[in-house]
């Protein structure tokens, strides 16, 4: 397999906000992801390499100016290929990350990521309320409804823990928000607009 080499991007990521230094070890990323694809299916087999740094890479970037750095402690819920954590690992080597995926082999992808690319990364199975404690974010990207992320991490909620989650449709997320305000405690809900500037897509950002 020829080495994919991210120079044409390099542009694209910083004017989003990512670290000149960080551009060399997401190429380090993208060839591990790229890779182990052909055996653990953690992204499309049918997507290009072009498609996968638009509708991931890049995509899990978005958000960044209103990521808040100064946290010390973050955990990702339904990992899977690292994105955003690992993206976000590489990114901010200072803070430390705790990934919880459910499958075994993901984990396994997750934790060559840790050895050779991310060592501020820690992978978790189960997400626990023991394993929230000094949590500071909880981050997600495209994983399950609201309501059950907060149902997952309702002590963290509750005791007014912070949500940074990458999601979709506007009219989807209403939906959710619905949900979430039968079943919880009011708190303030921010919803903004995201814009891609590879993809005529809808994306949102939703803090918490």
């Amino acid at each position: 397999m020829n080495e994919i080499k991210l120079e044409n991007y390099y542009s694209i990521l910083t004017s989003l906000g990512v670290r000149n230094e960080a551009c060399k070890t997401l190429e380090v990323y993208v060839n591990l992801l790229w890779q182990a694809n052909h055996s653990l299916n953690l992204i499309s087999r049918q997507m290009t390499v072009d498609e996968l740094v638009h509708n991931h890479i890049i995509d899990s970037f978005l958000p960044l100016s209103y990521f808040p750095h100064q946290v010390l402690k973050v955990a990702d819920f339904g990992s899977g290929g690292g994105m955003p954590a690992v993206l976000y690992a590489i990114q901010f080597p200072k803070i430390q990350f705790r990934l919880f995926e459910k499958s075994p082999k993901k984990r396994e992808f997750l934790k060559a990521c840790q050895q050779q690319i991310a060592p501020n990364i820690e992978v978790f199975a189960e997400v626990q309320s023991k394993d929230l404690v000094g949590i500071e974010l909880v981050v997600a990207r495209a994983f399950k409804p609201l309501d059950v992320i907060l149902t997952m991490s309702r002590e963290y909620y509750l005791s007014g823990g912070a949500y940074f989650l990458l999601k979709g449709r506007k009219e989807k997320i209403q939906e959710e928000l619905e949900l979430v305000k039968k079943n919880f405690r009011d708190r303030e809900i921010e919803v903004i607009p995201l814009v891609s500037p590879v993809l005529d897509v809808e994306r949102h950002l939703v803090r918490i």
